[in-house]
């Protein structure tokens, strides 16, 4: 286990949040996106698989642009959240179809 500094300069929610990221070396808000969005999935679950799904990812997706544009994640996950409410737009267009 290492050693961390220990926070000297947190003057807000911002600077906390990027020293708890500093600790867990970037994993922290990333694991917290996909904790969201499997709670918003399952949350939206009386809804058919692919509108819950959607509607996880879309929330996902916007929470990850905010969290890049203040740094606390990289633009890998980003582009994955983004991905993934891609491509359920695309499963909701196709199981409206049938």
């Amino acid at each position: 286990m290492g050693t961390y500094n220990p926070p000297t300069n947190i003057t807000g929610f911002a600077s906390l949040a990027k020293y708890v990221n500093a600790v867990t070396d970037g994993w922290f808000w990333t694991l917290i996106l996909f904790a969201l969005l499997i709670i918003s999935f399952v949350s939206m679950k009386h809804h058919p698989s692919e509108k819950a799904f959607a509607g996880a990812s879309f929330i996902c997706a916007l929470s990850a642009i905010l969290m890049r544009a203040l740094g606390l994640i990289n633009d890998t996950f980003m582009f994955l959240f983004i991905f993934l409410a891609g491509v359920s737009v695309v499963m909701l267009i196709n199981s409206t179809r049938q």
